[in-house]
């Protein structure tokens, strides 16, 4: 939605969805033939090249859409990291152009190795039943040293207060920050 968002503002966004998941990591980045010792490419290389070598500095966006996985991921360290380079078995190094962003879209950060995390950007997106709040409480009670009785009550005040004081306001206050 944001890409065809930007389209319409005049800022055409082209934008590709792969699963790396679906992949082997050869088949991913690329390898060279044993037999022949040639290079084959694979589906990100031939990607981000084609992105790299387009004429225009319209944004370019690369949507990873699966889990994280360590065979797949920690290849893409160099491409997040200051050198912004996808290095390849063979010792090509296409470039991430600053008009040019990958995108990781999962559904958690189980396999994520510290490296991953302090390169990325993260942007968690709640549902509407308020699961992000209600996370951010139970994790403060855990830490909590109260009685059990103010354990077993606490929840219930946050679920009688906090829904009706988030949608209030949602409707009634005006946000400086969209």
């Amino acid at each position: 939605m944001l890409a065809k968002a930007q389209t319409k503002d005049g800022r055409k966004t082209t934008w590709l969805d792969l699963n790396p998941k679906v992949t082997s990591t050869n088949e991913l980045y690329g390898v060279v033939l044993l037999a022949t010792r040639e290079w084959k490419d694979g589906l990100m290389s031939k990607t981000m090249r084609t992105l790299a070598n387009m004429a225009d500095n319209d944004p370019k966006w690369i949507v990873l859409d699966g889990d994280l996985d360590a065979n797949w991921i920690e290849s893409m360290n160099s491409v997040m990291d200051d050198n912004k380079l996808l290095t390849l078995a063979s010792n090509e190094r296409i470039p991430l152009k600053p008009h040019m962003r990958l995108i990781f879209e999962i559904r958690d950060l189980r396999f994520a190795t510290p490296a991953t995390v302090s390169r990325a950007g993260i942007l968690y997106i709640s549902d509407n039943a308020g699961y992000q709040w209600r996370a951010y409480v139970k994790s403060w009670l855990a830490k909590l040293k109260t009685s059990e009785q103010n354990l077993a009550e606490l929840p219930l005040l946050f679920e009688k207060y906090v829904p009706d004081t988030l949608f209030h306001c949602q409707k009634a206050f005006k946000h400086i920050i969209p």
